[in-house]
């Protein structure tokens, strides 16, 4: 069955990594996001805007349809029209299943939508069932009541008159939820087939936990060609990129992803993290529950703080707004090309933009959007 991935959103709640990289290029087990999405259906085309030149140029590959303007998931959908027949699939292009879910999934037969339980339901879109039978799907539960709509979709051909029959969102975008809710109120039965191997990537603390369910799947994935120094230490699974050196007496703890092309110094602690490409972590650092983006240099003696002194829930600024995070322990974000001097320690839960330059000794206690004087 043919898979469509809707993989042109802007996804703006996972700044500041998607500050010069598509949502679906976000590295997850040191591939694309995109790639593990479209590695568990045999047969999947792309949605996608022209000016994704990273989604284009890696997946030149496989067929890619363009969404023009960014109408929202409904307009997607129905760019894809020309390049679908019969039963089909569609999945956000930010939401990954596991391999038995996808295939309990594509097996069944009809409409349907897959659902699950959640820990944090009100987060996310939710469905109101009757049996087993979706009744609507809701953008948001307040109540934080009912299964979560876990954003992959069994339709056919019918589901595209009512793509153009809805009227934009409070948002301002056309949405395939509400097309699907008006199939439901013509009588189009739609199965709900709950999974249990759901991960969603809506913010940056998700990378985490969609590259450790990755990992948890493969195992760990380390390139012939890492140098892994004496006396370094490394708890399975993990990830470890071509060329990359992780140095002696290096304590790499597992769910850690570390790109190609990174330099990992003398006695560094790296711990549930990932690390992108061509960064380097210097000695005696600590990198703990982070995501740090490509071509950074942290200096020596680093700590990215992962756990409140008071052991409560760490919050991250989501657009504008401070956002509980449900965990416990979370470090930091960084964008790309970020440089950090010595000595310098992050509070929980902070972000910092790409291209910063942070001064030595300095102590991170907001997001850093803007560059500090480097003046000591």
């Amino acid at each position: 069955m043919r898979a469509v991935i809707l993989a042109a959103g802007l996804g703006t709640r996972l700044e500041p990594l998607t500050l010069g990289r598509s949502k679906g290029m976000i590295s997850v087990a040191n591939k694309p996001l995109l790639h593990w999405i479209a590695s568990g259906f045999g047969d999947a085309i792309i949605v996608a805007r022209r000016d994704q030149t990273d989604i284009l140029e890696h997946f030149s590959g496989r067929e890619i349809v363009f969404q023009e303007e960014p109408k929202g998931t409904a307009d997607a959908l129905l760019s894809a029209k020309g390049s679908v027949d019969g039963d089909f699939v569609v999945v956000n292009g930010d939401d990954l299943f596991s391999g038995e879910d996808i295939r309990k999934f594509v097996g069944s037969k009809g409409c349907g939508i897959a659902v699950s339980k959640h820990e944090t339901p009100e987060m996310f879109g939710s469905v109101e069932t009757e049996g087993e039978k979706i009744s609507k799907i809701l953008e948001k539960h307040p109540s934080g009541k009912g299964m979560v709509n876990c954003g992959m979709y069994r339709l056919d051909e019918r589901i595209f008159k009512y793509l153009k029959k809805i009227d934009p969102s409070g948002r301002g975008e056309y949405e395939l939820t509400d097309s699907i809710n008006l199939a439901v109120k013509d009588g189009v039965y739609f199965d709900a087939v709950e999974v249990e191997g759901w991960q969603t990537v809506s913010h940056p603390w998700d990378i985490l936990d969609a590259n450790a369910k990755v990992l948890q799947e493969t195992g760990s994935i380390i390139s012939e060609s890492a140098e892994i120094r004496p006396g370094a230490f490394i708890e399975d699974p993990v990830a470890i990129g071509g060329n990359t050196v992780i140095g002696p007496n290096c304590y790499i703890r597992k769910f850690s992803s570390i790109g190609a092309g990174c330099r990992i110094g003398n006695a560094v602690e790296i711990k549930n993290s990932v690390i992108m490409e061509n960064s380097h972590v210097s000695h005696l650092s600590y990198v703990g529950d982070s995501v740090i983006g490509k071509n950074c240099n942290i200096g020596a003696g680093t700590i990215f703080a992962n756990l409140r002194l008071d052991d409560g829930e760490v919050s991250m600024g989501i657009k504008g707004e401070k956002v509980l995070t449900g965990r416990r322990k979370l470090g930091s974000i960084i964008g790309d090309n970020v440089k950090i001097g010595v000595n310098v320690t992050l509070m929980p839960g902070r972000k910092i933009w790409p291209g910063m330059m942070v001064p030595p000794c300095f102590l991170v206690k907001e997001d850093m959007a803007k560059q500090p004087s480097l003046r000591l």
